[in-house]
């Protein structure tokens, strides 16, 4: 079944900015050492919170998928559409997610090779029994007892399983009167509430690196390598039920403007910068895509800027690669580092001098993102989709 969409622009750069956003708590924890070096927590606590961006995209996800595929499932799930829609979804996200883990592992023999000394972290990350899970997408599914090769692509692992569950979610969910719709909004967030206080303690971590434990007195939704389906299932699902009030023009008087959407950054830059509970920072995902997807003449011109289009474009790229360019770095420093015993740890950059590294990783990445995008992204997609004769997202 091939079906026309109109095309939702507003949204593309949206999934550009949370993947900077992402690349930028990742300089902080890595090369920061834990955080604390980009902004200091004694002033603000919102890039402790950028995990968060994942969940965005997350109801990005159900959104999307709702509008573009919606209505292949509309009445049935057939078997000749869900096989079309299977390779859609492979083509979109398996082709990058293979080159990255191939680079990974090819680093890491380079670092065995070379006799390069490893550290705990390193050690639980780039186990080679690990690569299956990897391989067939299960690497978030509870089967591994840390983050692997390349960490963030444990969204990807909880994204293809919900993908899995879609078709056979949008029947019922459209036959769902306006009472019906509002019970499983509020059971979306009763899931995060049961993330925050049963899942979080729940957690484990190999015993060699115990620091990297979630403290569950953060109040936070931060499960990935374990239980990390369940954070993408609540998330995907609130996507999808904004998308049916989308549909309906659900609040668009007061959301179809951009200061709404303003206001509403504004509030969840302050739910962030104060780490209160994230059950309540997620609320404000859904009704930000919802005001955006809805548009205005000032925010359409702003978001349809050709930098903030490419630059969505480019966000899965940006997203998968930034972890090996981090690896790769730390390789390169690990190898060329004069050996010296006496010598402590590396110290932490001052604010400074860590903002120019981030700006210029920032940089890297994108000329390395444009390049995956345009050399792995499309030729594959279009090969595997052409093959399948189906549309994709």
């Amino acid at each position: 079944m091939k079906t026309t969409t109109t095309y939702l622009s507003n949204l593309t750069p949206l999934r550009g900015i949370a993947a900077l956003l992402t690349v930028i708590f990742h300089v902080d924890l890595m090369v920061g050492m834990g955080g604390d070096m980009l902004l200091k927590f004694k002033d603000s606590l919102l890039f402790t919170r950028l995990y968060l961006m994942v969940d965005f995209f997350f109801v990005l996800s159900g959104f999307i998928m709702m509008h573009v595929y919606g209505k292949w499932f509309t009445d049935s799930v057939l078997g000749s559409d869900f096989k079309r829609f299977t390779i859609a979804r492979f083509a979109r996200v398996y082709p990058l997610h293979f080159v990255t883990l191939l680079y990974c592992i090819g680093l890491k023999i380079i670092m065995l090779v070379n006799n390069a000394p490893a550290n705990p972290m390193d050690t639980v990350s780039n186990d080679f029994s690990t690569i299956p899970s990897h391989l067939l997408l299960l690497h978030s599914m509870n089967v591994n007892d840390w983050f692997t090769w390349n960490n963030a692509s444990w969204s990807i692992s909880t994204e293809w399983w919900m993908y899995m569950l879609f078709p056979f979610l949008v029947k019922p969910f459209l036959k769902l009167g306006a009472l019906g719709r509002i019970i499983v909004v509020l059971a979306c967030f009763a899931g995060y509430l049961a993330i925050t206080f049963w899942i979080v303690p729940l957690v484990t971590e190999p015993a060699s690196i115990p620091f990297v434990r979630v403290d569950p007195a953060l109040l936070s939704i931060n499960v990935s390598y374990q239980f990390g389906f369940l954070r993408c299932l609540f998330g995907f699902v609130l996507g999808m039920m904004m998308y049916a009030g989308y549909q309906d023009n659900w609040g668009k008087s007061w959301l179809a403007n951009g200061y709404s959407f303003l206001l509403l950054t504004l509030g969840l830059g302050l739910c962030m910068h104060f780490a209160v509970p994230d059950v309540f920072t997620v609320s404000f995902f859904p009704l930000m895509i919802l005001s955006a997807a809805y548009g205005s003449p000032n925010l359409n011109a702003f978001l349809g800027t050709n930098a903030l289009q490419r630059l969505g474009d480019w966000s899965f790229s940006i997203y998968l690669v930034h972890q090996p360019l981090l690896y790769t770095i730390q390789a390169i420093m690990t190898l060329t580092a004069a050996p010296n015993p006496t010598t402590g740890p590396p110290s932490k950059p001052d604010m400074l001098t860590g903002w120019l590294i981030c700006l210029v990783f920032i940089g890297i990445t994108l000329v390395v993102s444009y390049l995956t995008y345009r050399l792995v992204e499309v030729p594959a997609r279009r090969w595997i989709n052409k093959s399948g004769r189906v549309i994709s997202a």
